[in-house]
């Protein structure tokens, strides 16, 4: 039994702090919430849609109708908008449906959490799609909605993926089998094995940044603005936009 004062370590938290620390103060601290846009929207409506098929259906078919019921309308600039990212969509889905027909795994659940305790700290994730592969070895798969890799893109160095292959081993006793990250919308998968994990050094990684969770220093990294859902809110922001916007008040 895993006490509730144990310090708790998520990748969303470490993924936050490496992208910048005063993000992690704003969400994780101040309580502050990043609104959504186009493409946010979209990533959640394409997760809703796979999350709901593959507990309910399966059936290649009714993939369509499970994305129209899912679709998600906030977010959007307007009314066009809405309709070209729900195109974007659909095509994603369709496409999706097709790969689908050679399937010939097992889903063994949808949005599976796992949690876990390590030098009294907890650890916890939920993964996208656990299934058996015809071998019976498992399969953990994080969907990315992404129409585009990063150029310094390197699935063995993804700190997402080594947590869930160890989360897998150690909280369901699952030793055989890879982690994937899967970019849907461009139907590439990339795969690590759970034994090319070493379990030590990335728990480390993560107590390391854990301990800096727990600190008081939160330095903004302002080479993140651009990217940032949170630069017309961030007092550090040197993002154009957010200048504009202020020099007309």
């Amino acid at each position: 039994m895993i006490p509730n004062n144990y310090h708790e370590l998520n990748y969303s938290k470490i993924a936050t702090y490496l992208f910048c620390p005063f993000l992690y103060k704003m969400k994780y601290i101040e309580g502050k919430r990043e609104g959504l846009v186009a493409v946010t929207s979209l990533g959640v409506s394409i997760h809703r849609t796979l999350e709901e098929y593959h507990t309910y259906s399966n059936n290649p078919e009714d993939l369509l109708v499970y994305y129209n019921r899912c679709f998600l309308g906030a977010g959007y600039f307007n009314a066009a908008e809405q309709m070209e990212f729900y195109l974007k969509g659909k095509k994603i889905i369709e496409d999706y449906a097709k790969r689908e027909q050679y399937r010939e795994s097992e889903i063994l659940g949808c949005e599976k959490e796992f949690i876990f305790e390590h030098q009294g700290w907890k650890f916890r994730g939920k993964i996208d799609r656990f299934e058996k592969l015809p071998d019976g070895s498992y399969h953990v798969i994080d969907y990315k909605t992404d129409a585009r890799i990063s150029d310094d893109f390197d699935v063995h160095k993804s700190l997402q993926l080594a947590l869930y292959s160890i989360g897998v081993r150690r909280a369901w006793g699952k030793n055989q089998g890879k982690a994937s990250i899967y970019f849907v919308a461009l139907n590439k998968i990339f795969s690590i094995p759970f034994e090319d994990v070493n379990d030590d050094i990335i728990l480390e990684k993560y107590i390391e940044i854990g301990n800096k969770l727990e600190g008081t220093d939160f330095p903004p990294c302002t080479r993140s603005c651009a990217q940032c859902l949170m630069r017309m809110r961030c007092p550090h922001s040197i993002h154009p936009e957010r200048h504009i916007k202020f020099k007309k008040l």
